[in-house]
């Protein structure tokens, strides 16, 4: 691609960019990924890993956790996905995966989903990380809860995948043909 393409694209809108103080142009890596799937354009390989989004389930059923795996496995070349069975592990996760968004379940031992959420919002560090909240037993007054601590959405189980990729942005994402 000739860079004054690339510059018009800027200009146009077409893909976001900043300035440097030095009044240099820079992309990020995802825009640029996100730009060139949609032109149907080759992603060098250096960035296909900085075009995925990243999702954390947190659900203390194996069988939950094992069924959301196999529903997301087709969007495997955009979505890099981590499993963790308690809220704990969630919380070490976090600081290493670097979620774009956390699927909780709101129900399991030690630390609830709700308590999951709190923390994770109440940091500076994590504060921006989406959070859905999910639950078998859905209630007015676990959609409350899940409001005050700062989660984004509230599903009841089982949970539509549909919901999840238009959370991480990626609604109009196909998935990858077998």
């Amino acid at each position: 691609v000739n860079p004054s393409s690339v510059n018009k694209w800027i200009k146009d809108g077409r893909i976001p960019a900043f300035r440097t103080p030095g009044g240099h142009r820079r992309i990020r890596a995802s825009d640029l990924v996100s730009f060139l799937n949609k032109h149907s354009m080759p992603i060098p390989q250096k960035l296909i890993e900085a075009g995925k989004r990243r999702l954390l389930v947190v659900d203390d059923d194996s069988k939950q956790l094992s069924a959301l795996q196999r529903l997301l496995k087709p969007y495997d070349s955009r979505l890099s996905l981590c499993l963790v069975n308690n809220g704990i592990d969630a919380l070490v996760q976090v600081g290493s995966f670097k979620p774009h968004l956390i699927l909780l379940d709101v129900y399991m031992d030690e630390i609830d989903g709700i308590e999951v959420c709190r923390r994770l919002k109440e940091n500076p560090d994590t504060s921006h990380i989406k959070v859905v909240i999910a639950t078998g037993q859905m209630s007015d007054e676990i959609k409350s809860q899940a409001q005050e601590v700062g989660a984004a959405l509230s599903l009841s189980k089982p949970v539509d995948i549909n919901h999840i990729l238009a959370e991480l942005g990626m609604e109009g994402v196909q998935a990858a043909s077998a």
